[in-house]
């Protein structure tokens, strides 16, 4: 276990996904491997010295922190698989893990002393957003009655761009989407009202 001043490598990898913008997509494992192996080379190669002076990422060190940082133990930082057939591989932020990078990212390269252009939602992007939200019927009744107690699932499932019999998994999926992308923009006022959407709406909540 690293000591209480150290970086992870649940920390390395988290900052890592978050920073080739596993807020808004998925990211493949391999290149969350490459990014780490560049970012921080002695913990992520492989250990023979003829396979590290090749400059070889190790995967697997990706891949057991990657499955760290998705367990509640560590946060629930992230959420996706490591797989062999790439269309199944992939990695994203989870709500907590946006917040985290948002919160956290430049604590993580100042003790990895690292200096990188950090992953955001750009200023246009971002206020695009808040507008597209703030406009939602959802919104303007949570902000009026403080509740969505009563609402509608069709203005729910509308404002995810969802039809009302879509699956459960795949709106809790472009949902997870959503609150990731809150996060990361820090509106307090839309990640309250995105927890009250959660709360009414999705059924592991019921």
């Amino acid at each position: 276990m690293p000591k209480a001043n150290e970086v992870s490598n649940v920390d390395v990898v988290t900052y890592v996904l978050g920073n080739l913008g596993g807020a808004e997509k998925t990211v493949y494992s391999e290149d969350i491997a490459a990014r780490c192996y560049e970012l921080a080379p002695s913990r992520f190669s492989w250990r023979l010295p003829a396979y590290r002076e090749r400059g070889w990422p190790d995967k697997y060190i990706v891949k057991t922190a990657l499955e760290d940082a998705k367990k509640e133990e560590y946060g629930a930082l992230v959420d996706g698989a490591y797989a062999l057939d790439v269309a199944k591989d992939g990695w994203r932020l989870t709500p907590k893990g946006a917040a985290w990078f948002r919160d956290g990212a430049e604590d993580v390269e100042k003790r990895l002393g690292i200096s990188v252009r950090r992953a955001s939602v750009p200023r246009r992007e971002a206020q695009r957003f808040l507008k597209q939200m703030r406009s939602q019927p959802l919104f303007q009744i949570f902000t009026s009655a403080g509740t969505l107690k009563g609402a509608s699932r069709f203005a729910f499932t509308d404002m995810l761009n969802c039809s009302p019999d879509t699956s459960e998994d795949a709106v809790t999926s472009k949902f997870k989407r959503l609150c990731a992308t809150a996060e990361l923009i820090g509106d307090s006022e839309i990640t309250r009202f995105l927890g009250a959407c959660k709360e009414v709406f999705l059924k592991s909540n019921r």
